[in-house]
């Protein structure tokens, strides 16, 4: 395998720009949060913001967001009684660090999770999806899940960029393995079907950013998985209709039977 000394520089400089967020800024939450604490990680130091004290629900944003993109769920949590958990992902918003690879970011996650006990629910968004299946894999205890706008092969995107970029996919695939990232093995259909966690998951139509196939693909490999497809709703605003939010915390307290 490569090491990072040997990656041609305009090759490594394609990977940094894929594990490097781009984040704006972002609108405060809407949420008035009971706590908020910093928790060191194997993905590094992550800010964690905690209302409500029933069974805890974890709420994980996607690539280039914070938190606050999950504020919609907060409150339809905190009626049903539980307790709801959100984290800017490892180089995201108030969290630590410039530069997150998926197992970093799938560890932080895995990690938070842990310390909050088993987890009633886990809500993610898009990159986050991923990411959370990983975790959940590795180990992580949730009784339900919740997929919003879910990517499905990384190795896809990865040679997708090759190409704009001009650059050689397979020397790509070998300059991210050079940082330790196995772009292959980061597989979320080949990840789910291992998975027993009842899930159900979202995606738009119209999404314009994850195409709808790649969260029917999810939905297909992931045993027992409720696909609910949707439109008009694209890859952020699915995450503030109050139908997705409402069925979202109907499916995670079981009365989705």
């Amino acid at each position: 395998m490569k090491e990072i000394a040997d990656v041609a520089p305009e090759l490594d400089d394609v990977v940094l720009q894929l594990i490097t967020p781009r984040i704006g800024r972002s609108a405060p939450s809407a949420i008035d949060w009971e706590h908020r604490e910093l928790v060191e990680t194997r993905g590094g130091e992550v800010a964690v913001w905690h209302s409500g004290d029933g069974p805890p629900v974890l709420l994980v944003h996607g690539w280039s967001s914070t938190h606050t993109d999950m504020d919609a769920f907060v409150g339809p949590l905190l009626e049903l009684g539980y307790r709801a958990v959100a984290l800017d992902l490892p180089a995201h918003g108030a969290s630590a660090g410039a530069t997150a690879t998926m197992a970093e970011v799938s560890a932080a996650i895995a990690d938070v999770g842990a310390r909050c006990g088993r987890l009633r629910g886990l809500v993610a968004h898009s990159f986050g999806c991923p990411s959370s299946a990983t975790a959940i894999a590795d180990g992580l205890a949730v009784d339900r899940a919740v997929l919003v706008a879910s990517p499905a092969y990384y190795e896809q995107a990865v040679r997708a960029t090759a190409a704009s970029a001009g650059v050689d996919p397979l020397e790509l695939i070998a300059a991210f393995a050079a940082r330790g990232v196995d772009v292959a093995a980061l597989n979320l259909p080949k990840t789910a079907a291992s998975l027993a966690v009842p899930a159900l998951i979202f995606h738009s139509a119209d999404d314009r950013i994850v195409d709808i196939r790649f969260g029917e693909a999810v939905a297909k490999a992931w045993p027992g998985s409720t696909f609910v497809p949707l439109e008009g709703l694209g890859h952020s605003r699915i995450l503030r209709d109050a139908g997705v939010v409402r069925r979202a915390t109907d499916f995670i307290a079981g009365r989705d039977a």
